[in-house]
């Protein structure tokens, strides 16, 4: 065998390990994929499920607020009011 043969042999060799090493990289970046698909997927349904409880508590504020409005412009007056006296007792303890 020449010295043409043996340089052959190697070259073939070196793109057998490139080979191996791309087709390695290839499956090793679709497995990340896969994984990064996974996180999304797990993202979107914890994203999705604080919309449902989102609009279920907006659905529970809005129906109480529709079916108690009178009491809570008491509540509200009142509060007012408390918010009201707390500022004019401040104002003459400064004078």
């Amino acid at each position: 065998m020449g010295p043409g043969g043996i340089a052959t042999i190697i070259a073939a060799s070196a793109l057998l390990v490139i080979a191996f090493a791309i087709g390695y990289t290839i499956v090793r970046v679709g497995q990340l994929l896969d994984e990064i698909h996974e996180t999304i997927k797990s993202v979107n349904r914890l994203v999705a499920n604080a919309e449902n409880f989102t609009e279920k508590v907006t659905g529970s504020i809005t129906h109480l607020i529709e079916k108690n409005s009178g009491l809570l412009k008491i509540i509200g007056s009142l509060v007012g009011a408390m918010a009201g006296k707390k500022f004019s007792r401040s104002d003459r303890e400064h004078e």
